[in-house]
């Protein structure tokens, strides 16, 4: 995730990159990869039917393409994203809905450690937003990606203020810096409602943490 202010110290991204061998994810080299290194399809055509429906938003399709799915839904396609991903970037929330139900989870990262969240809170889509929290819970709400930014950085940077709001709301940290040192306030466009909600969530948190710091009395006084 991201790092507290802290300037001079990069955040360290270990924690964000999925391993290989998780659910969903393919090695480089495997069976499932050709000899040139494209994707092929282990299922000969239902998980791209699934990604196309995802995609295209088809909920009708999408469900019947689920049917005949005999792979986890989880699976990656060709850019690492998985049925969820790109509902979550093309703003299609039934299909996000259906994928969920289905049992698809919120909380697995793409290639480069974003997660539906991060799709989902870059292009404004708070339906989404909020049905993904409710699935994936406040554990994951400060992940970073591979570049250190958090779902509030991806929203701060669009200005989308509902999702900045909803993401605030929901517990996210305004002031994690991501690999350039940059908090979500400082993403978002001046004069703008986004950045006036993190800027104001940022000195909130700045001041509880000065308050919670220990109070050190002053040196005594020394005696001739």
């Amino acid at each position: 995730m991201g790092r507290p202010i802290e300037l001079g110290t990069p955040r360290v991204a270990a924690e964000t990159e999925s391993s290989s061998d998780e659910e969903g994810w393919v090695a480089e080299g495997s069976d499932d990869d050709n000899e040139e290194g494209e994707w092929q399809d282990p299922t000969g055509g239902a998980l791209t039917a699934v990604f196309e429906a995802a995609e295209a938003g088809d909920v009708d399709e999408l469900q019947e393409a689920l049917g005949r799915l005999d792979v986890s839904i989880d699976t990656r396609g060709e850019d690492s994203d998985t049925a969820i991903h790109l509902a979550a970037l093309y703003g299609h929330s039934e299909c996000v809905r259906v994928l969920l139900a289905a049992g698809a989870r919120a909380d697995v990262a793409d290639a480069d450690g974003a997660l539906p969240l991060h799709d989902a809170a870059a292009g404004g889509y708070v339906d989404i937003c909020t049905m993904l929290l409710d699935a994936v819970g406040p554990s994951t709400i400060d992940r970073g990606d591979s570049e250190g930014d958090t779902p509030l950085h991806n929203a701060a940077r669009g200005g989308h203020d509902a999702v900045v709001q909803l993401l605030l709301e929901r517990g996210a940290d305004a002031t994690l810096q991501n690999d350039e040192f940059k908090t979500p306030g400082q993403l978002a466009e001046r004069g703008t409602p986004a950045r006036q909600l993190l800027e104001e969530a940022q000195r909130q948190a700045e001041a509880a943490a000065a308050a919670a710091q220990p109070e050190v009395p002053p040196p005594a006084a020394e005696v001739a």
